[in-house]
């Protein structure tokens, strides 16, 4: 256990944004789809995509990093089953994240960040929240063009219709 005024070394964890291949597209930012009638058809990959930005290739993901510093211990939290300790005015810690050594607040930053990083990449390996499966997403574009083919038909005979009562009107 610590006391008030005790230097130690807090082991703390800091995070940034880093990026990954992405695993679905392979970095393409693009996937082919063979359809039943062994079509091939090109979509974006949702994998990479970033809400309405375009498919880019990677997976981006929040890396940790190790920052351990030097503290000096200004007050002191005792409950029943706890101790937490404060320092620079608004840190507040359990004594596992507090050490002797740097060496060691090092090392126990390094394994939560481990421990997170394997988490987080988890993650990204996974499909996680996608309303849709990319089978549904060919799906939906081919009704859209057959949709639009349709319309283009039907306003092409009105408009074609429509040049024959001009002539009518002429004559």
């Amino acid at each position: 256990m610590f006391k008030i005024g005790d230097k130690v070394w807090f082991a703390q964890i800091k995070s940034g944004e880093d990026k990954v291949l992405c695993p679905e597209c392979f970095g393409k930012k693009y996937l082919t789809v063979i359809l039943g009638d062994d079509t091939r058809v090109s979509i974006e990959c949702v994998g990479c995509k970033r809400g309405y930005n375009e498919p880019t290739g990677y997976v981006y993901y929040f890396k940790r990093f190790v920052d351990v510093f030097l503290v000096t211990i200004e007050r002191m939290e005792i409950e029943k089953d706890k101790v937490e300790y404060g320092f620079n005015g608004c840190y507040q810690t359990k004594e596992s994240r507090l050490f002797i050594d740097k060496e060691s607040a090092e090392k126990e930053a390094a394994r939560l960040i481990e421990e997170l990083n394997k988490e987080e990449l988890a993650k990204i390996y996974t499909k996680e929240k996608h309303n849709h499966n990319w089978a549904w997403n060919v799906y939906y574009h081919r009704n859209c063009i057959k949709k639009a083919q349709h319309e283009l038909e039907y306003h092409t005979a009105k408009l074609n219709y429509a040049k024959t009562k001009v002539k009518e009107e002429k004559e």
